[in-house]
């Protein structure tokens, strides 16, 4: 039984297969006993740590894998966790009813709005509808659901499920995020696949079997992800559950090429090379081409299995 590490950057639902796979005990079926050093992390805290050794594999935002290329790390992008969706949503008080009335204001993010991936999508959204807000770490989704709720701040970036929470619980109004190209994902080290690569292959094994999981076990899956997101409400854990489904794909393969071109921009005034970064600078598919050629990913999905 081979020990791995993995954390995940925060406490979002698109993060949450890892954790949900290793407590239905399908890494150890795979011969891995997963731990988990920490959750909720932070995005660019967890992409340091796994260049640092300090854990083997993450579930976290594609900006902080791609800052941490651009400072000369080897993080790599193994999978995406699921199909380009809206992932976020902007939660407000009551007396904001559009997000250009934001100016000034202070608004709640995980890290900061230009390393941690919540926060980039918070202060892009918020710019194009022509604010110009202050933006406060406040570490953990529910920490800044509960600052909102407390009125300490303003507006927040949170994942969509808190959408089921935020109008009942505090009356909050929802503003949408655009389609990302910057999905979460599930990472790993360059050195890691070239010392230890069957490792890496039946860890991304476990994490495919992982999503099939969620999308055929409703029952093993529901308990596990209210435990995950520490939601009371379990119609709005089935909300969030009926809304992942169809996002996770069979084989999640990291195609990531508009998101590059997003990070040559996002990056270009802080970095010199980020106007030269590229897909293939970010991510390996050479591990979900084996596992597909395999055959695994058809035999999980046959007749019988399907969902």
């Amino acid at each position: 039984m081979n020990k791995v590490r993995m954390v995940t950057g925060s406490g979002a639902a698109s993060e949450s297969i890892g954790w949900i796979g290793a407590q239905a005990g399908i890494f150890r079926k795979h011969g891995l006993d997963v731990s988990f050093p920490s959750l909720e992390v932070g995005g660019p805290q967890a992409a340091s740590g796994l260049v640092r050794g300090d854990w083997d594999f993450i579930q976290t935002g594609t900006v902080p894998v791609a800052e941490a290329v651009l400072n000369g790390g080897d993080p790599v992008i193994l999978l995406r966790n699921h199909a380009p969706a809206a992932s976020h949503v902007i939660l407000a008080r009551q007396e904001f009813h559009d997000l250009g009335t934001l100016t000034g204001k202070v608004v709640g993010v995980l890290t900061d709005a230009h390393s941690g991936q919540a926060g980039v999508v918070a202060r892009l959204t918020i710019e194009k509808a022509g604010a110009q807000a202050t933006y406060q770490g406040l570490g953990t989704y529910r920490n800044i659901f509960n600052a909102l709720g407390a009125s300490r701040i303003d507006a927040g970036i949170l994942p969509l499920e808190y959408r089921f929470l935020g109008a009942n619980k505090f009356g909050l109004n929802a503003f949408d995020t655009p389609v990302s190209t910057l999905p979460t994902i599930f990472a790993t080290t360059r050195r890691l696949i070239s010392t230890e690569r069957e490792l890496v292959v039946r860890s991304v094994r476990a994490l495919v079997e992982s999503n099939h999981l969620f999308k055929t076990s409703k029952a093993t899956v529901l308990p596990l992800l209210q435990q995950f997101l520490n939601f009371d409400d379990i119609d709005a854990v089935e909300g969030v559950w009926n809304y992942y489904v169809p996002l996770l794909p069979a084989a999640p393969r990291p195609a990531l090429v508009d998101a590059a071109t997003d990070m040559r921009g996002l990056f270009a005034k802080r970095y010199a090379n980020a106007q030269n970064l590229s897909e293939a600078d970010i991510v390996d598919q050479s591990i979900i081409d084996e596992i597909e050629r395999s055959g695994f990913v058809r035999d999980l999905y046959c007749v019988g299995n399907a969902p």
